[in-house]
């Protein structure tokens, strides 16, 4: 799908079409065109140079000693996570994080993530971050890829309201309710409204949703901010 042909499918879709799944349904149908086109390249010869074939100028050859960049599938991570990039260097898959949660809200991610298969993540549907105020999870991390400096800004809620009770005129404040984060939600005329700046997708308020189909999204967070320095130093993340 070319560039253009992309714009125009993505302006196509609404808003109830985006939260509904539109846009991961286009999405779905690039990546196999990409799957489609790799699939016909031929197979480099023994020795050849190793290309980015992620870099906008395709073929063009990685210098020595540098490292590809990859872009994952979006992860919602635990609280106090490192930008992306680092926390795939960092993390060891070792589940000290998981086995300190005292809730089991903290799960490996599974094989579909690609490169980040085995990390830690929330899954809110099965559990969501209580958002401990102790934070054992980020204690428990040693190689620092959850770090205590840092807000749990994991990601950010968002209402499909064409599911929601409450816009369907049908009473409910339950999210509202649950919420534990002073700020994050409240009532609009009887309708919930998410706070984009106080909201940590923890997922408590998808998790709870009395919907038939669960009226809450959770965004996980693109980008996450960098450690501020810790005795004198600073743990160096970088922008993904």
């Amino acid at each position: 799908m070319s560039g253009s042909e992309r714009k125009r499918a993505t302006d196509a879709l609404s808003r109830r079409e985006l939260l509904g799944g539109g846009f991961l349904r286009t999405l779905r149908g690039e990546r196999r065109d990409r799957e489609r086109a790799r699939a016909a390249r031929p197979a480099p010869a023994p020795g050849a140079p190793i290309v980015n074939v992620g870099h906008e100028r395709r073929g063009a050859e990685v210098p020595a000693g540098s490292r590809v960049r990859k872009r994952g599938f979006p992860v919602l991570r635990p609280p106090g996570a490192v930008a992306e990039p680092e926390f795939l260097e960092r993390c060891t898959r070792c589940n000290a994080c998981r086995d300190a949660c005292p809730h089991g809200a903290i799960v490996p991610a599974p094989a579909r993530f690609r490169e980040a298969a085995g990390t830690p993540m929330i899954d809110p549907f099965a559990q969501p971050c209580l958002l401990c105020i102790d934070t054992p999870c980020v204690t428990a991390c040693e190689p620092r890829a959850l770090v205590p400096e840092l807000p749990p800004a994991m990601g950010r809620a968002m209402i499909d309201t064409s599911e929601c009770l409450a816009h369907r005129m049908s009473p409910c404040s339950v999210c509202v309710d649950r919420c534990p984060v002073e700020g994050a939600m409240h009532l609009v005329e009887g309708r919930p409204l998410v706070e984009a700046d106080a909201c940590t997708g923890c997922g408590i308020c998808q998790h709870v949703c009395p919907a038939p189909n669960n009226a809450i999204v959770i965004l996980p967070a693109l980008e996450r901010p960098a450690p501020p320095k810790v005795q004198g130093r600073t743990t160096h993340v970088r922008e993904s």
